[in-house]
């Protein structure tokens, strides 16, 4: 993850690749099938689950997003292709659509409470949590990776207006007292 101090604007997005999986969770081999390809896949709602160089964030409960190092998306969509062969499953690359950005720092959870209904409280969105939520006029995803490190991912066509807005609502930051 790059580093962006919420005070400051947000670094270009981190490199990052993206696969939209849809499958019945429920299936009993699905998750032995998704092990094999060395992803963990999270079934609580508003959680995400990592394993090396990828993360899976659920989305709802037959649908996960799976970020990854850009340049990886062909290679795990035919792992999970070859993987989850016989069962009904989606594994799309989408990373065209998709954009991450970082927040870090003190006021990152002030920051996105001035542009998100949600509760960022650290005992309501601990370390682990997502959710699709609003911030600003967007649909975004934010996850707390860790206590003061949230990415936030959403439609690339919307990028430029978030930065902007971003930058905006963290200038008070930046400011002497």
């Amino acid at each position: 993850m790059s580093n962006a101090t919420a005070g400051a604007a947000p670094p270009p997005a981190p490199d990052l690749g993206f696969l939209n999986l849809r499958a019945d969770a429920a299936h009993p081999t699905f998750a032995a099938a998704v092990a094999k390809c060395g992803l963990a896949l999270p079934s609580a709602p508003c959680t995400f689950a990592t394993a090396p160089e990828r993360t899976a964030y659920w989305l709802g409960p037959d649908e996960w997003l799976i970020a990854m190092p850009a340049g990886q998306e062909a290679a795990t969509e035919a792992q999970l292709r070859d993987a989850l062969k016989g069962l009904r499953f989606s594994a799309t690359d989408v990373t065209g659509a998709w954009i991450a950005l970082d927040l870090t720092g003190a006021n990152a959870r002030e920051t996105l409470r001035k542009a998100s209904p949600c509760d960022f409280h650290p005992q309501a969105f601990p370390p682990g949590r997502c959710v699709q939520t609003t911030f600003g006029k967007t649909s975004t995803l934010i996850a707390a990776h860790t206590k003061e490190t949230f990415r936030l991912m959403l439609r690339a066509s919307y990028a430029d207006y978030v930065r902007r807005w971003l930058a905006t609502a963290t200038e008070e930051h930046d400011r002497p007292v």
